[in-house]
C-alpha cells in the first residue's frame, strides 16, 4: 500500500503541473501549434509496453545512451533499476512522462472555454500573466483539476505494464504496487486466493 501511494502520488505531482503548463503553452501558441502539440502528445501515443521498453533501453547500464552520457561526463553508468529507491523513482518518472499528455488534453479543452473578453479586460486593467493565471485561469480550471486528479490516480493505482516491463516489481519488492502484486500472485506464485484478496483491496481504493 505504501509503495502504491508513493508511486501514484509521485507520478501525479509531476504529471499534473507538467500537463497544465503544456496546455497553457499550447493554448497561447500561434505558430507551429500542430507540430508542437504532436510532440507533446508523443509519449501518450505509445503503449505502456513501448514506453517501458524505450526507457529500459535508454537507461541500460551496459549499452544505454544515458550510461554513455554519464561515462563521458566522468560519472559511472546509470544503473537506475538496481537500487530500490532509484528504481521506484525511475518507474514513477517514466509513468509521469507517459501520462502527462492525458492531463494536458483535458486542461487544453478547459482553457479553450475561457471567454476571450476576460483576458482583454485584464490587459486593459494592467494585469500581468500571474494575475491572469490566479484570477481567471485557475477558477475556470478548478473542476477540471479535480477530474484530472481522479482520472490519473485511478490510472496509476491500476497500472501494471510499465512496472512489469521495467522492474517486474523489484528490486526487493520496491516497485511492487497492489496491481503488480495481483499480477505476481496470479501468474508467478499461482496464489489465486491471495491475488483475489489484494484485488478486493485494490477495488476498495479505486
Amino acid at each position: 500500500i505504501g509503495t502504491t501511494l508513493a508511486f501514484s502520488l509521485g507520478a501525479l505531482v509531476i504529471a499534473l503541473p507538467v500537463g497544465l503548463v503544456s496546455a497553457i503553452v499550447l493554448n497561447d501558441l500561434h505558430r507551429f501549434k500542430r507540430t508542437v502539440r504532436g510532440l507533446f502528445l508523443l509519449p501518450w501515443l505509445m503503449s505502456q509496453a513501448t514506453a517501458g521498453v524505450i526507457w529500459l533501453w535508454f537507461l541500460n547500464p551496459n549499452y544505454g545512451p544515458a550510461s554513455y552520457i554519464t561515462k563521458t561526463l566522468g560519472f559511472g553508468p546509470t544503473d537506475v533499476f538496481s537500487s530500490p529507491t532509484s528504481a521506484l523513482i525511475g518507474v514513477t518518472l517514466i509513468t509521469a512522462w507517459w501520462s502527462y499528455p492525458q492531463a494536458m488534453l483535458l486542461f487544453l479543452g478547459a482553457l479553450q472555454t475561457i471567454p476571450g473578453e476576460l483576458r482583454e479586460s485584464l490587459k486593459m486593467d494592467g494585469g500581468g500573466i500571474w494575475r491572469g493565471f490566479v484570477s481567471i485561469t485557475l477558477p475556470f480550471l478548478r473542476n477540471t483539476i479535480v477530474s484530472v486528479i481522479v482520472v490519473l490516480l485511478m490510472l496509476y493505482v491500476q497500472m501494471v505494464t510499465i512496472i512489469l516491463v521495467t522492474t517486474r516489481g523489484g528490486p526487493l519488492g520496491a516497485t511492487e504496487t497492489l496491481s503488480m502484486r495481483v499480477y505476481n500472485q496470479t501468474f508467478l506464485d499461482f496464489n489465486l486466493s491471495g491475488a483475489s484478496a489484494t484485488a478486493i483491496l485494490l477495488f476498495a481504493i479505486n
